[in-house]
C-alpha cells in the first residue's frame, strides 16, 4: 500500500472472484451454471451433482456451489474495503484524480457485487468495513432493500467519478454503473427511477448500440464492442490450471464455458440442453425473409436445413438418432473449429452488461410503470429490427406486449443468466417451470412458505450460520 502501482495491483483482485471457475465466480463456468439452472430454459443432467441438486429444487444450505458463490461476493466486498480504508489511510499521499480513479472503480464493482448478493441470498450480512478481528465477524443480515440502497449508493457515487470512455479495456465506465443501477430500480419495480437514470444511455455523449450481427456478442473476435457496457476479460495468461482459483500463479485467466456444453460429437462434456419449451419461444416467430429468428440459429443447434455445428451440416455432425436434439451455441466455438480444444481454455469474454439489456429493461420500465405502450413498442422494435423481424403488430395491450417482451427477454439473454430472475421478480416462474418440467415443477412447489418459495433464494450457507451467531437462516430455509 505504498505507490499507486500496489493500489492497482490491489483492484486488479478484485476482478478474480466474479471469475473464479469452480467455486462460485459469478462470471466463472460453475457460476453460470448455478444462475441457469433454476430456470425454464435448459436441463443439467446429473454429472455435477450441486448444479443438478439447484436444476431441480434439491439443493441446501450445504450446496458447495452456493456456499461459493456467498464466500467470492464476500472475498470481493472485502478487498474493495480494504482498498478504500488503505486509501482513506493515506490520504494526502496521492493525487486527487488518483485518489478519485480508485474510489470509483471500488464503488462500481461493491456495488456489483452488492446487487448480485441481494438478488442470489435476499438478507445476507452487509459488510461494508474490512477487518481481521474475529470480534467483528459476527453479524446480522441486512434486508434486501437495504443491501440494494447501499449498492443505489455506491453505484450513483461510481458514476459521478467514472469516465464516459474508459482508456483500460475491461475498467467499468460512467455508463456501466448507470446500467447496473437502472437495473436495480427495475427489480424494485421503481420504474420512473429506471427510465431516468437508462434513457441518457441511448444518447450523446454515450455511444452504445445493437451491433449488427448479434453473434458478435458471443465469440472472441468482437469482444469490447459498441453493444458491450462491462465484459469480464478472459486471456490466455498466467498457468494451465484450469481448476485453480484464478489466483496462484498457475491458474489460467481461461474458462472451461465452451466444452461444458458442447456435444460429446464435438469433444464436449453435454452438461445442459436446451428445453423443448425455450424452443417453442425461438421457433414461435419467423423473421422478415421466413427464416427462423437469427438469435435462436446463434444460440442452438438443431436439426433444420442449413444448420452446421462445429463446421459441419447438422445431419453429418450427428448419427441419425441424435437428429431430434437440441445443443447450446452460444459462448461456443462451433463455428470456428471442428471440436472443442482439450485443454479446454476458452478466451470468449463474458459480456456482463450489454445494451440489448438497457433497451429491455426500458421497453419494461415504460409498459410496466407508465402504461406507455407505444414506447415500450419503440424499444422492443429495435431489439426486433436488429433480429430481422417485422416491427410488432400484436394487439396494442398490456398482455399482448408484456408477452412479446418476455419472449424477446427469454431469446435475447439465452444462458446468459436473466431467464430465471426475470420469472421470479415476474412471478411467473411456477407457471412456466409448470409446463416446462413436472418433476421439477413438482420439487420446487414443495418450497412454498407464505406467499413466497424458498426456493426463489439460494439458502444462506450452513458455514456462515455455524460461525456468524447473529446470523440467521433465510425464510423456509
Amino acid at each position: 500500500w505504498q505507490t499507486e502501482a500496489d493500489f492497482e495491483l490491489a483492484l486488479t483482485s478484485c476482478y478474480t472472484p466474479l471469475k473464479n471457475a469452480l467455486n462460485g465466480g459469478y462470471y466463472g463456468t460453475r457460476g453460470v451454471m448455478m444462475r441457469i439452472a433454476r430456470a425454464d430454459e435448459v436441463e443439467f443432467r446429473n454429472d455435477i451433482s450441486d448444479v443438478f441438486q439447484a436444476c431441480y429444487f434439491t439443493n441446501t444450505n450445504g450446496n458447495s456451489l452456493s456456499q461459493g458463490m456467498f464466500y467470492q461476493f464476500y472475498n470481493a466486498l472485502y478487498r474493495t474495503n480494504s482498498i478504500m480504508q488503505k486509501l482513506e489511510e493515506k490520504q494526502g499521499e496521492f493525487g486527487e484524480d488518483f485518489v478519485n480513479k480508485v474510489k470509483a472503480e471500488c464503488l462500481f464493482i461493491r456495488g456489483f457485487y452488492l446487487f448480485q448478493l441481494g438478488k442470489e441470498f435476499k438478507n445476507a450480512p452487509l459488510r461494508l468495513t474490512a477487518s481481521q478481528s474475529p470480534s467483528t465477524f459476527p453479524l446480522e443480515k441486512s434486508s434486501q432493500a437495504e443491501i440494494w440502497s447501499q449498492a443505489e449508493q455506491d453505484l450513483l457515487t461510481a458514476a459521478s467519478l467514472l469516465p464516459v470512455k474508459n482508456d483500460v479495456i475491461g475498467k467499468p465506465t460512467k455508463g456501466a454503473a448507470y446500467a447496473v443501477l437502472g437495473k436495480i430500480y427495475v427489480y424494485e419495480e421503481d420504474f420512473d427511477k429506471a427510465i431516468e437514470i437508462l434513457e441518457p444511455l441511448t444518447k450523446s455523449p454515450y455511444t452504445y448500440r445493437l451491433v449488427e450481427d448479434f453473434a458478435w456478442n458471443f465469440d472472441d473476435v468482437h469482444e469490447n464492442n459498441e453493444e458491450s457496457i462491462f465484459e469480464l476479460l478472459m486471456e490466455p495468461v498466467g498457468g494451465t490450471d484450469i481448476w485453480g482459483d484464478g489466483e496462484n500463479i498457475n491458474s489460467t485467466q481461461t474458462n472451461t464455458r465452451p466444452k461444458e456444453y458442447a456435444a460429446p460429437e464435438a469433444s464436449g462434456w453435454y452438461e445442459a440442453n436446451p428445453t423443448p419449451q425455450i424452443m417453442d419461444y425461438f421457433l414461435e416467430e419467423k423473421d422478415k425473409d421466413g427464416n427462423f429468428d437469427y438469435r435462436a440459429r446463434s444460440s442452438v443447434a438443431w436439426d433444420y436445413e442449413g444448420c452446421m455445428y462445429y463446421l459441419k451440416p447438422f445431419r453429418e455432425k450427428f448419427a441419425e438418432d441424435r437428429w431430434n436434439t437440441y445443443w447450446i451455441l452460444k459462448y461456443q466455438n462451433w463455428n470456428t473449429a471442428e471440436s472443442e480444444a482439450d485443454p479446454p481454455m476458452s478466451c470468449i469474454n463474458e459480456r456482463a452488461i450489454r445494451y440489448a439489456d438497457v433497451l429491455l429493461l426500458l421497453a419494461e420500465s415504460y409498459l410496466r410503470g407508465k402504461q406507455d405502450l407505444p414506447m415500450a413498442i419503440g424499444y422492443l422494435n429495435q431489439i426486433r429490427e436488429r433480429a430481422n423481424l417485422n416491427p410488432y403488430s400484436g394487439a396494442q395491450t398490456y398482455e399482448a406486449v408484456f408477452n412479446d417482451l418476455e419472449r424477446q427477454r427469454a431469446i435475447e439473454f439465452f444462458v446468459e443468466g436473466e431467464r430465471f430472475y426475470d420469472l421470479r421478480r415476474w412471478g411467473l416462474l411456477e407457471k412456466r417451470m409448470q409446463t416446462c418440467n413436472e418433476v421439477r415443477y413438482k420439487q420446487l412447489m414443495t418450497g412454498k412458505v407464505g406467499d413466497t418459495n424458498r426456493y426463489y433464494y439460494y439458502p444462506i450457507p450452513s458455514k456462515e450460520l455455524e460461525t456468524n451467531p447473529l446470523c440467521t437462516p433465510n425464510e423456509g430455509w
